[in-house]
């Protein structure tokens, strides 16, 4: 067993390609990289769900889509079939079948921090001096900067 720090990103990749495989996804990419696949407008309103074997007649997609979206998706789906196959270069897909459900949205973007003020800058600057170690000092710096900018009292209200 691995001891110690390691990157987050390697075990999320691991615990997401479980989850996936679970689903039927060999291949990941037709979930993760699915705005690409489908296009944007389209991955707006479903996403892939489960990948089924069919047998000989070949693997049914099975898509989560909100009700607006369903019919439309069921008229689309030889478009998407191509889409599909054609991004892995191979049948992947020969079947769609679309369920009605709820579509997660997109998480929205943070506002951009605001920029420190020359003061602030001098002030955490001066704070963290004392600090011998190239690698702490910079991440203070990084922490510092971040809880500034973040902070509720803003250059506004220090005037």
């Amino acid at each position: 067993m691995r001891r110690g720090p390691h990157a987050l990103a390697q075990d999320a990749i691991g615990l997401l390609r479980q989850h996936l495989k679970a689903r039927g996804f060999a291949q990941i990419e037709l979930v993760t990289r699915w705005p690409e696949i489908a296009g944007q407008s389209l991955s707006e309103h479903c996403f892939p769900y489960r990948l089924s074997a069919g047998g000989a007649s070949g693997a049914t997609l099975t898509l989560v889509a909100n009700d607006r979206a369903a019919l439309e998706l069921q008229h689309q789906a030889p478009k998407i079939i191509d889409r599909i196959n054609r991004f892995f270069g191979s049948s992947v897909v020969s079947k769609i079948k679309v369920v009605a459900g709820d579509i997660p949205k997109p998480s929205r973007q943070r506002p951009a921090r605001r920029a420190l003020n020359a003061a602030e800058e001098a002030d955490l600057a001066a704070r963290i001096a004392a600090v011998e170690d190239p690698d702490l000092r910079a991440a203070l710096t990084r922490l510092g900067r971040h809880a500034l900018a973040e902070s509720r009292k803003s250059a506004i209200y220090s005037r």
